[in-house]
């Protein structure tokens, strides 16, 4: 989540955001700690541990409810063409599409927790 004004900034044209539609599962930066802290505690899997945020979204969507709840003015606009950091995202690019370990600080909280530490 820390990420989402870094996104925003780089998907910005003048006033307008855009950003595909595509599904987005942002994970706090604590909870990639403590789940990364148990996984490396845990006996070892030989495989791929998938991680997320506990809330799924389209992307859009999230960075408009971030800039809203810090004030920032720019419009995000769905557009499935945008792309990311330069590459094409389709509904299911940013997301697990299998087993995942999800984190518990939902956007609601994490911002919350933000605006206590500033």
């Amino acid at each position: 989540m820390e990420f989402l004004g870094g996104i925003a900034n780089s998907s910005t044209d003048g006033n307008i955001v855009r950003l595909s539609p595509g599904l987005f599962q942002p994970i706090a930066s604590d909870d990639v700690a403590a789940i990364v802290a148990d996984v490396a505690l845990a006996a070892p899997r030989n495989g791929i541990v998938e991680i997320a945020g506990p809330e799924r979204a389209p992307f859009n969507e999230f960075v408009a409810r971030y800039l809203k709840a810090i004030g920032d003015p720019h419009e995000v606009v769905s557009d499935p063409e945008a792309r990311y950091f330069g590459g094409r995202v389709d509904e299911h690019s940013l997301v697990p599409l299998g087993e995942a370990r999800l984190g518990r600080i939902g956007l609601d909280e994490w911002l919350r927790r933000s605006k206590a530490e500033t």
